[in-house]
Order: C-alpha cells, then structure tokens, then sequence
C-alpha cells in the first residue's frame, strides 16, 4: 500500500478525496452504450449508437441532454426522458448480471483516505439508483463514503459546481482541503470551478484531447494522488 502524509495547501490541511462520478469507480461506457440501444430497439427508434459516436457522446454529460440533442440533430421528435427512464432500467438490470470490477487504483485511493483520515466524497449528477446500483455491483458500501451527492439534490448538473459546492457544505470543509477525481470534461469544469484541486481519471471511451489543463490527467490515479500529496509536503 502506498504510504501518504497529510499536506497543506495555503494553509489549510487536506480533509478528503471526492470522486466525482461513477465512472471514477467501474469504467462501466460499454454496458451504458448497450443499454441506450436496446432502449431505442425498445421504442421503436432506427438509431444504433456506434462505440465511435458514442465516445463523442461523452464529451456532454447527460443521457437525456444526449438522447435530446441526437433526436434534433436528426430531426426525430422524442421524449428524451422515457427512452432514458428505458435505458436506466436496463442498465440497471445488466449490473446485476454482469460482473463489475474496481477501476485500476481505486482500492488503493480508498486506503490512502483510510491511512490518512481522509473523508471521502462521491459527488455525481446521475440518479441515486444509478449510484446504488454501482456501488452494490462493485461490493462498495454507501456508508464507505462520508458525503454522496446524486441528481435529485442538485438543480443543476455538471459543469455547474453546485455538486461539488453542496458537498463541501455537507462536510464543512474549503475548497482547498479537497483532492476531486472527476472521468469526464463536464466534471473536470465543475471541479475546477469549485476552485478544487482535481485529477481526470479518464474512462476507456473517453477521449483524452478534449480536456483543459492536460497535467491534470492521469492513468494512475493512486500513484498521481500520493506523488500529489508529497509534493505538498516538500513545499
């Protein structure tokens, strides 16, 4: 297990690691991709997202904003909200079949947060059954975290940083005594504009061009987290 300190930054301790999606937890695109098509099979649309679109997809969070924008690109109207409820169900029921591993370093992130006394944070807009369902798939218990956000507490979702600024309220921490992990481009703004320190921790489908301040992205995220943390030591 990697050994960390705590460390401070303009004075003020580290006190926790927020994930910032579900994604951060299990790369689970794939299944997603899946079940939006047997959703469109399901109400009768001719559309099949190929992995190819459906990596640009990813650049916006939000199956419905997604489903939405597709459906006018196309000229097509839907109700973008059914075929989502649709595909949710579905995908749902495929995480109870399918096996669902940790992404690469996560464990270890969790014991850097025990090791240190970190709290720790899952700060999505996706639905709480989304995030229940993950976390059951993936053997994590919800009260493994000290805050967890989903859509249903929030107005607005990424890039908006009312998640993230929720959370800090919850816990009662600044915004400087928080490490953000965020998959995608819209939770990389949030965080940023949360004035947070953040990590991307891209997925499998996410293509790594788009994102700002490219230094912020890694494919080690424990590894990055502690090298993170002694840097702020030795400053």
């Amino acid at each position: 297990m990697l050994s960390v300190v705590n460390v401070k930054k303009g004075g003020s301790t580290l006190q926790a690691i927020f994930l910032g999606s579900i994604g951060t937890i299990a790369d689970t695109s794939l299944l997603h991709l899946e079940a939006f098509n047997r959703s469109f099979e399901q109400h009768r649309l001719p559309w099949e997202w190929s992995p190819t679109e459906y990596c640009q997809m990813l650049k916006m969070a939000g199956g419905i904003k997604r489903i939405q924008r597709y459906a006018d690109e196309n000229c097509t109207k839907v109700d973008a909200k059914s075929i989502h409820n649709t595909k949710s169900r579905i995908f749902q029921n495929m995480l109870s079949t399918e096996i669902i591993v940790l992404r690469e370093g996560i464990k270890e992130v969790f014991e850097i947060a025990d090791s240190r006394g970190f709290q720790l944070g899952l700060v999505t807009t996706t639905s709480s059954t989304n995030v229940r369902d993950v976390l059951s798939a993936t053997g994590i218990a919800r009260d493994r975290f000290d805050v967890v956000i989903s859509s249903e507490m929030v107005n607005c979702g990424k890039p908006d940083p009312e998640a993230y600024n929720l959370a800090l309220k919850k816990l009662g921490l600044l915004p400087s005594e928080v490490i953000a992990v965020e998959d995608n481009l819209d939770g990389q703004k949030a965080a940023i504009s949360a004035e947070l320190e953040c990590f991307v921790y891209p997925g499998s489908m996410q293509d790594q061009t788009i994102f700002k301040h490219k230094n912020m992205i890694t494919n080690d995220i424990a590894r990055s987290i502690y090298d993170f943390l002694n840097r702020r030591r030795a400053a």
